[in-house]
């Protein structure tokens, strides 16, 4: 009776294991909420009337980040704290890729003109 119930007591203990196991191990789902892998972020971005069109690029630290920028007049267009550069041309969609390696709001700027056009902001991962 006595090894009857060790055995009972040691399956009750392996299964109670076995369900905190499946129950706080990592998982997709909760790995990117909150610290997952980088990820490959495109976005078209547009600049009218000395504005940036969405106003806001928000990413995750570690991203990969590329910005498909238009522009209906020339404009060199300059990212705080990355110090990226970039002329864009009316008519001729440019590419800005970068490693969102640095995290923070970083002020996106008509370098010619030293005017805001927009915001990046990189989230800790």
């Amino acid at each position: 009776m006595l090894v009857g119930r060790t055995v009972l007591v040691a399956l009750l203990v392996l299964l109670a294991l076995g369900a905190l196991f499946f129950a706080l191990r990592p998982d997709s789902d909760r790995s990117s909420a909150g610290g997952g892998e980088a990820r490959t972020e495109t976005f078209d971005v547009s600049i009218e009337g000395g504005a940036m069109n969405p106003e806001e690029v928000s990413v995750s630290e570690g991203d990969r980040v590329t910005l498909r920028l238009t522009s209906d007049e020339p404009v060199e267009v300059h990212v705080h704290g990355y110090d990226l550069e970039k002329e864009v041309s009316p008519g001729e969609p440019t590419p800005l890729s970068f490693e969102a390696d640095l995290t923070g709001r970083f002020e996106v700027e008509d370098h010619d003109k030293e005017s805001a056009l927009g915001v990046l902001l990189v989230r800790p991962r």
